[in-house]
């Protein structure tokens, strides 16, 4: 009788095989289960990876511009990103601190004080 699922063999490394086995003592569930279910949730990962191949062997100048087009991108952006860097700003510096800010209203309490010293100013 045939197996319900296709079967393939797999050697993990040293260090899989003893997570696996920590794994199955720990759940229950045998690393063959384990193995399978980490495939099932790789599954969109491999379907990229089938794909960006397929279309590198159909047209390898066109995937050669595209990887091209992506590196430019992303240079740009690491390039803008550096230019907004402010690097006049001193380590440690809390926000709102800055010098062009604009200052704080006057509580009530203040312009009370404030106009008691311009009337006794202008009165003397």
């Amino acid at each position: 009788m045939p197996a319900a699922r296709p079967r393939m063999h797999v050697t993990p490394s040293e260090t899989s095989y003893r997570l696996l086995q920590e794994l199955e003592r720990l759940t229950g569930k045998p690393p063959a289960t384990m193995v399978r279910e980490l495939l099932d949730e790789a599954a969109p990962a491999l379907q990229m990876m089938v794909t960006a191949y397929r279309d590198l062997h159909a047209a390898p100048e066109e995937a050669q511009a595209a990887v091209m087009r992506m590196a430019a991108q992303g240079h740009a952006l690491i390039s803008q990103a550096s230019l907004d860097l402010d690097t006049n700003k001193k380590p440690g510096r809390k926000p709102g601190k800055a010098k062009d800010e604009f200052p704080r209203p006057f509580t009530p309490e203040e312009l009370k004080r404030i106009r008691k010293g311009r009337e006794a100013a202008n009165s003397g």
